[in-house]
């Protein structure tokens, strides 16, 4: 009887453990499944580069570019938490911020670069974007 009670302790834990597996050793939050992977400086910087290079972006254009980004993530992040696990709210308020960073962005671009951008962001929201190399 113990050993029937012991296995299905042991069964349990796995399964528990098993169960919170998937998260990419990047950090969740906002619960119910509706998490998101927070990056970590390494993989920002890493993606930052990627973009230089794909889009052959000069050097105010990178500049102008990583400072447009940094403020997209501090006010993404402001967004999640004024948001309260509502996600209605946190959707539309992201989406006006998505807006406002591609007009930035398209303005610090040349049009082949911008339709370049466009290109790799449209990728990645299908999922074919630099899995580990930062998704957003």
């Amino acid at each position: 009887m113990k050993r029937i009670f012991f296995v299905t302790c042991l069964l349990t834990f796995a399964f528990m453990v098993s169960a919170q597996g998937g998260q990419g050793g990047g950090q969740r939050q906002g619960g119910q499944g509706g998490g998101f992977r927070q990056q970590t400086p390494e993989q920002i910087a890493a993606q930052l580069e990627q973009m230089k290079k794909d889009l052959n972006l000069n050097d105010k254009q990178f500049a102008d570019y990583k400072k447009i980004d940094e403020e997209t993530r501090t006010k993404q992040q402001k967004i999640r938490d004024d948001a309260g696990g509502d996600f209605e709210k946190m959707r539309d308020a992201s989406t006006k911020l998505r807006e406002e960073q591609n007009a930035k962005i398209k303005a610090a671009l040349t049009a082949d670069q911008y339709k370049k951008y466009e290109e790799i962001m449209a990728q990645r929201r299908q999922g074919g974007g630099q899995r580990g190399g930062g998704n957003r």
